[in-house]
């Protein structure tokens, strides 16, 4: 019989506050792409750079390997360790929420980059596929991705510029 857990110490330290942006727009937009280039530059000036990817579907790669087995047969926790990589994934009942999610990758990064969340309260980078495209009605965007100029008061990149990007992140999140 497996002994209850002690009991936890009274002490409370609270969570860090994540910086976090999200990255949104429809599929095919280039949201990843430009996480990545972001991911280089951010890396560039020293910054560690958690990301977080939102699906609304679970596929992941490992189902029919050992890993996958193990959190098919019930493993809530399951780890897999290679040269210069730990993977860790957790089983929750339901979808963890975003908070909860962000607190978790807050201690160990500077700055998180979410891909998705389009209705979460997040300041929001939002791509639209062309100028002529209409704008989506998403809360929070404070700037736009976009090949062409667009009908907005909000700050209007060109996916290229990703240092102006970056640097338009960092003083968003530090006024978070």
């Amino acid at each position: 019989m497996i002994s209850p857990p002690a009991t936890p110490s009274t002490t409370v330290y609270p969570a860090p506050r994540a910086k976090a942006i999200a990255i949104v727009g429809p599929s095919n937009s280039g949201k990843t792409e430009l996480i990545c280039r972001l991911l280089e530059w951010f890396a560039a000036q020293g910054a560690r750079v958690a990301v977080l990817k939102h699906s609304h579907q679970l596929h992941l790669a490992d189902e029919t390997k050992d890993t996958g087995r193990y959190r098919q047969s019930g493993g809530r926790l399951v780890a897999l360790a290679a040269p210069g990589l730990v993977q860790i994934t957790r089983t929750f009942p339901a979808e963890p929420t975003l908070p909860s999610i962000l607190a978790e990758l807050a201690p160990e990064s500077d700055l998180i980059l979410v891909e998705g969340y389009k209705t979460s309260d997040l300041p929001k980078l939002a791509l639209v596929a062309s100028a002529a495209s209409p704008l989506p009605d998403y809360p929070g965007v404070v700037a736009w991705i976009s090949p062409g100029a667009l009908p907005t008061d909000l700050p209007v990149f060109e996916p290229g510029q990703v240092a102006e990007i970056g640097r338009f992140i960092l003083a968003q999140v530090q006024n978070r």
